[in-house]
């Protein structure tokens, strides 16, 4: 299992950390700096004095662009938070979440490592990510009871250890969920969480949250409630990983792990009549891929681990952790499905780039028969409801390497013949900025894959450097570009589909 301190003594082996000892405080430095590190593709964050109880980290999961040759891939921090590995390829990541979604074994139960209480929520110093200074709750996990009758508070200690007790023996019977949402006074919490699980929790209910999780219990959570297809539930989807052991509390089991655990009760809910309502914050990613309501809770009992870490997210910042977060896991859901879809596995690989802010599908796929790429950018559109652009390539286009999937939308693609715009009445996509008011727009799929129906011989060729020069000519061109300091090692290589360093990568 791969807590967050495990996270972080990869990310240090990996010289992917950055700590800043220096004053960064929660109210507006904290989020400045980890904007502008995930804006210049900069190296995870440590914040270890921002204020209040909590180290703050940022970028964790998130990682760079793909917009030019670099050491790590997006996926790289994912991977390793996962326990796959620094060096994991793009399609390692994309299966090893498919597996996950069927689930693994039953967590154990351990004691919860959190157990110094705090006075109150706003002591923790988490980070405001909005310019209205409120403390802000990102990449949290909630948890909630499918099956004990957790209305109003526990009349004593006693009957609250009960409550635990018998949650604790059933894994399965609890709901992980995504939370996102602001702090509002000293215990107060406005919380975004997905609608149906809202429809469950009525004023007075007891749930729990959680900061500082395992990476692949966050992971589960959002594949839990993204997307239609049935999954295991969250708590088995995290334990695929590695063993994610499970602790108790009145509102069933959390991550044991977990660096700040919030047992609350819910004093009100938003059914959706009142957008007014919404936490004080930017939007997380993941609501965009799912209907949404707010509830509001007040903090019973908060408590720490020693000297607790608390990731959070730039959100509305490029490359942020929450939208990398979501690009692999909603990348990883549709090339499953698509793959499972025809009783064939046509697709190579498929990726909503984050540097696209998860408005456009990039397909690379065999293209069976004339018409197919038809089929499989409906297809799609009829999967997700976050983009309204896809483009199909040909397989032999590497994953993420935008610059190729873009140029072969002008070399291969000719906008009378290979660009398919719907009609106007196309179902809003949510996560491009410009449908945000919901109105209805027209879809559109390129296909940028030559026509099967075509002879190999008036396909041109795909044209590198090793097969345009000769071998002396690419040694001396090699030579000079050592010479004048531009060779920075093997691991500045691009790499093939699957991590390999191979000559004509995906860069």
């Amino acid at each position: 299992m791969l807590g967050v301190r495990d996270l972080l003594d990869r990310l240090d082996d990996a010289d992917d950390l950055a700590r800043i000892d220096e004053r960064t405080h929660w109210a507006d430095a904290a989020f400045a700096v980890s904007a502008e590190a995930a804006r210049a593709n900069g190296p995870a964050l440590l914040l270890t004095d921002a204020g209040g109880h909590a180290r703050l980290l940022a970028g964790g999961l998130g990682g760079p662009d793909r917009l030019a040759v670099r050491s790590r891939d997006p996926w790289s921090r994912l991977g390793a938070a996962l326990g796959l590995g620094f060096d994991a390829g793009y399609l390692d990541v994309l299966d090893a979440l498919v597996a996950a979604r069927h689930g693994g074994p039953v967590p154990a139960v351990e004691p919860a490592a959190a157990t110094e209480t705090v006075s109150d929520l706003r002591s923790l110093g988490l980070p405001a990510v909005s310019d209205t200074g409120v403390p802000s709750v990102t990449l949290g996990l909630g948890a909630h009871s499918k099956t004990a009758d957790c209305e109003g508070d526990a009349d004593s200690e006693d009957d609250a250890d009960d409550e635990r007790a018998s949650d604790a023996v059933d894994a399965d019977a609890v709901e992980w969920f995504p939370v996102r949402g602001s702090v509002r006074g000293s215990n107060g919490l406005r919380l975004s969480v997905p609608a149906d699980l809202a429809a469950d929790v009525a004023a007075g209910t007891t749930v729990s949250f959680a900061l500082g999780t395992p990476p692949a219990a966050l992971v589960g959570a959002i594949m839990r409630w993204v997307g239609e297809t049935q999954v295991a539930g969250a708590p088995a989807i995290a334990n695929v990983f590695g063993p994610v052991p499970v602790a108790a509390t009145a509102a069933g089991v959390v991550p044991a792990e977990s660096e700040v655990l919030v047992e609350a009760t819910i004093t009100d809910r938003d059914d959706g009549d009142d957008a007014g309502r919404a936490p004080e914050t930017p939007r997380e990613p993941w609501e965009d891929a799912m209907e949404t309501a707010t509830i509001e809770a007040r903090a019973e009992r908060v408590t720490v681990r020693e000297n607790p870490v608390v990731p959070f997210s730039p959100t509305g910042a490029p490359m942020a952790d929450g939208r990398a977060l979501l690009s692999v896991i909603e990348s990883a859901r549709l090339y499953g499905r698509v793959n499972n879809y025809w009783g064939v596995a046509p697709v190579e690989w498929l990726a909503l780039p984050a540097e696209t802010g998860l408005g456009i599908c990039l397909v690379a796929s065999e293209i069976l028969y004339a018409g197919f790429e038809w089929q499989l950018a409906n297809t799609l559109f009829s999967f997700s409801r976050l983009f309204d652009k896809i483009v199909v390539l040909d397989t032999e286009t590497r994953p993420m390497d935008l610059a190729r999937a873009f140029d072969d939308i002008w070399v291969k693609a000719h906008p009378a013949n290979d660009w398919e715009f719907s009609d106007s009445a196309a179902p809003a996509a949510s996560a491009p900025y410009y449908r945000q008011d919901g109105a209805t727009g027209a879809n559109v799929y390129v296909n940028a894959a030559w026509d099967p129906r075509w002879d190999e011989e008036f396909i041109a060729p795909r044209v590198t450097f090793e097969t345009m020069y000769p071998e002396a000519l690419r040694e001396a061109v090699r030579a000079d570009w050592t010479d004048m300091g531009f060779d920075h090692g093997d691991e500045h290589e691009p790499r093939g589909q699957r991590g390999d360093a191979t000559d004509g990568g995906d860069e």
